[in-house]
């Protein structure tokens, strides 16, 4: 399957349901976070990676809450995909004032990216920092995480382009049949994470994957 990563980067993933199927039962991740999800509590945020002093959990939980009145965090991703472009801008300028809430207390753009999936994981992606090097390196090399809205709005314009739409829409049209709890975007989160990584290693050490 051909995925594209932002505008620049596309890719095949020659067995993708194998993909998603060995980071779930490999990595500790699926078992400690995402069959947890159901719960959607900002403390589950650390099962994922996050380092965050806990005496910032309460103002991070009142942040969190308050995004629920905000309608960008109601959508399930098929739907908000649907909508025309500036209308997708308006809803990422209004996720973004959250996050930058949330930045004010310390927290960098891959943690506030974190605490939102944790609790609106229908809509909300992670942007770690594998991302964000990513997207500095072929799209704007002057792109700093105080601009958060500009990386969130080239996320979501990917997930409606081709040939990453179509792609997805088959990958997690298998995967959600056998594998509970994984959202659109946490799927096509995976296939990204574990590409990038891949790569990485492959530059590294010259090794060819046949997933990959």
């Amino acid at each position: 399957m051909k995925f594209r990563l932002f505008s620049e980067r596309e890719f095949d993933i020659d067995c993708p349901v194998a993909l998603i199927e060995c980071y779930c039962f490999q990595t500790d991740f699926y078992s400690s976070y995402d069959l947890l999800l159901t719960e959607r509590r900002v403390e589950a945020v650390g099962k994922i990676g996050a380092r965050i002093d806990r005496e910032k959990l309460p103002q991070i939980s009142v942040l969190v809450d308050a995004a629920g009145s905000l309608p960008v965090f109601h959508y399930e991703i098929d739907q908000f995909l649907k909508l025309d472009d500036e209308d997708i801008r308006s809803h990422v300028i209004a996720a973004c004032s959250i996050v930058q809430s949330l930045m004010r207390l310390g927290l960098g753009l891959s943690q506030c990216s974190k605490v939102l999936h944790t609790v609106y994981p229908r809509i909300m992606p992670m942007i770690d920092s594998m991302l964000q090097e990513e997207y500095r390196r072929h799209i704007d090399s002057q792109w700093t995480p105080e601009r958060p809205e500009q990386i969130l709005l080239a996320y979501y314009m990917n997930l409606k382009a081709e040939p990453t739409a179509n792609s997805l829409d088959c990958l997690f049209s298998t995967v959600s049949a056998n594998v509970p709890c994984l959202t659109k975007v946490r799927v096509f989160d995976i296939v990204w994470w574990s590409y990038l990584r891949a790569t990485r290693l492959s530059e590294r050490h010259h090794i060819t994957w046949k997933t990959v």
